[in-house]
């Protein structure tokens, strides 16, 4: 097939002439970071909850073992 056929060359030209490309400006922008599922939301508060009161809960079982006499060498009566 002639190559002239396929050549649309002619039909651009006019166009190319009446549009120019605008610039491009490239932002940048800091990648997004995902928000949290409420499920991961909710295992962090629980941790940091039970962290929190780590320290006063072992100091309650202390208190309780030695308020009922309990000392170590006894060992666990199941």
């Amino acid at each position: 097939m002639n190559d002239m056929a396929y050549d649309i060359s002619h039909l651009l030209e006019p166009e190319m002439a009446q549009l120019e490309a605008p610039t491009l400006r490239i932002a940048k922008a800091p990648p997004a970071v995902p928000a949290p599922s409420g499920i991961v939301v909710a295992q962090e508060a629980l941790a940091r909850e039970l962290l929190a009161v780590a320290d006063v809960h072992e100091e309650l079982i202390q208190q309780y073992l030695r308020m009922s006499g309990y000392s170590p060498q006894d060992g666990y009566d199941a």
